[in-house]
């Protein structure tokens, strides 16, 4: 029977060890399979144990990735959905989103809430494009209503509006209708609700398109 003769650490990859069976290469797994499978020099090495080691190792390389993925900002859970996709991971979903959430690595809430306060402090954006860019992360309708809701305590949409109403007609004398239109569209783009436009804009007076100012 084929048995480990040596288990060595990988020096660019310090997490990685190599197994040799009777003196040769057989494969590189993470560290913590050593440990799982209590593996020694002198072990049997069989088709069973190989293929235990493999699957587990994927499994691993998957974790890892999928770390490095979410370490550099907030990720939701359908953009992990889409990385595994992608890495061709996607058969290992179930158990690398429970590794995940169990150590609160993956919060869809905490995404949203601070999605919701990057892009109404940053972008300005109204509740209209937050529903539309969370729906389309598929981030659930109560969380995305609850984070707005609670942005709502520390900005007023209305006033958020009103200012950028304000900047953008300054320096229009005479703001004629086809101003209107403009300012009408360049908030809604925004994301703000037609309400809300109505209100920021109620402080301006629009003049005919052909009517000339005295």
């Amino acid at each position: 029977m084929p048995k480990i003769t040596s288990i060595t650490q990988q020096k660019k990859l310090r997490d990685r060890f190599s197994l040799f069976v009777d003196g040769k290469f057989e494969l590189g797994i993470d560290g913590s399979l050593i440990l799982k499978y209590d593996l020694k020099v002198g072990d049997i090495f069989s088709e069973a144990l190989k293929h235990d080691l493999e699957n587990d190792d994927r499994l691993e390389m998957a974790y890892s990735g999928v770390l490095n993925f979410i370490a550099f900002r907030e990720r939701c859970e359908n953009e992990v959905h889409t990385w595994l996709f992608k890495k061709k991971y996607i058969d290992l979903e179930a158990e690398l989103l429970k590794r995940l959430k169990a150590k609160n690595y993956l919060n869809d809430e905490r995404f949203a809430r601070l999605f919701i306060l990057d892009s109404v402090k940053i972008k300005g954006w109204g509740p209209i494009k937050l529903r539309h860019e969370l729906n389309s992360k598929r981030i659930a309708k109560n969380i995305i209503e609850a984070g707005i809701e609670a942005i709502g305590e520390d900005y007023d949409f209305i006033q958020m509006a009103t200012e950028l109403a304000e900047r953008r007609m300054k320096h229009i004398e005479n703001p004629t209708m086809k101003d209107k239109k403009r300012l009408w569209s360049l908030l809604q783009r925004k994301g703000f609700e037609g309400s809300t436009i109505s209100q920021a804009i109620s402080e301006f007076t629009f003049i005919r398109d052909d009517e000339n100012p005295i």
